[in-house]
């Protein structure tokens, strides 16, 4: 295991392990071995972390989509309008993140960083097609081939990213904020889960501005400030009083987004450099305009209700 600020040769120097144009970090702060040489110690205790969160996510996902005596025979069934589309996007950033949460794991416990992305890539891509095929046994689903397609999308883009440099500008970010904290309603259909929330879920793609404008132009743009594309969708899966169904609505969005990586100072505690990483995957509260089938908006502090109507 890499300390902190350890540069010999065994490892990739800091300037050669870089996300676009910040440092990037291992789990514990440092940077990947040149050559895979697996470590015992970190990668038992990090594959025991690792295996109990996946199998926490399966017990969720079973009570919530799989519950017992619901299986079926195998089937197709597409779902492609499914939640306006959300839920595609949902499946690219899960596959994503968890080939990206993958690869860390396996950076940091000894492996090198091109068979980590590769092995990470697949693993997003086989965890999120486990779902896909658990969801084609039950009853009240079935296998999406446009899930799978967007499963697939999600987990090469983290590989490509690692071929292709330029793509490090784009990075898929997700948002949960409960809708009634921002006086919308949430499902009352059926219980809900936070994975598919979708009145409460908005996913983006933040980029990285200030890295792909000209040398010039960029001296103008504040380097930690990003700008973010989104969509989301209201009103899913609600009834009013009378038993009809009120119809989801949809929202296109784009705001300003923040850098974390430069924004927070880097640490000495190596584990707080990933964390602070570990934010760009996420969209906080920010200057957003809104434009859906409710109109124009411009929120202040987006999704919270600050708005103002245009």
């Amino acid at each position: 295991m890499q300390a902190f600020g350890q540069t010999d040769s065994l490892y990739l120097r800091p300037d050669e392990f870089r996300y676009a144009d910040n440092q990037r970090y291992t789990m514990f702060g440092g940077t990947p071995r040149r050559e895979t040489q697996v470590q015992p110690i970190p990668t038992i205790a990090l594959g025991a972390g690792f295996t109990g969160l996946a199998l926490a996510l399966h017990y969720h996902q079973k009570n919530a989509w799989w519950p017992s005596g619901d299986s079926a025979t195998f089937r197709f069934k597409e779902d492609f309008e499914y939640a306006r589309g959300l839920d595609k996007a949902g499946h690219v950033y899960s596959s994503y993140i968890t080939a990206t949460f993958t690869g860390d794991v396996l950076m940091e416990s000894g492996f090198d960083r091109k068979t980590a992305t590769w092995i990470g890539g697949a693993t997003g891509l086989a965890y999120t097609l486990y779902v896909e095929i658990m969801d084609g046994y039950a009853r009240d689903w079935g296998f999406s081939p446009s899930d799978a397609i967007a499963d697939l999308v999600g987990s090469s883009f983290y590989v490509a990213q690692e071929y292709v440099p330029y793509l490090q500008n784009f990075t898929p970010r997700w948002n949960y904020t409960p809708a009634a904290w921002v006086g919308y309603p949430t499902s009352n259909q059926r219980p809900k889960t936070f994975i598919d929330d979708y009145n409460s879920t908005t996913f983006w793609l933040a980029c990285n501005v200030n890295n792909m404008l000209p040398a010039k132009a960029a001296e103008y743009w504040p380097d930690w400030m990003m700008v973010s594309l989104g969509y989301g969708i209201r009103n899913y899966d609600v009834v009013d009083a009378s038993g009809r169904e009120v119809g989801a609505t949809r929202r296109f969005l784009i705001g300003l987004d923040y850098d974390w990586v430069k924004i927070i100072p880097p640490s000495s505690v190596g584990v707080l450099n990933y964390l602070r990483q570990a934010l760009n995957y996420i969209r906080l509260p920010g200057p957003t305009l809104e434009i859906g089938d409710e109109g124009v908006k411009l929120g202040v502090l987006y999704p919270f209700a600050i708005v103002v109507p245009i």
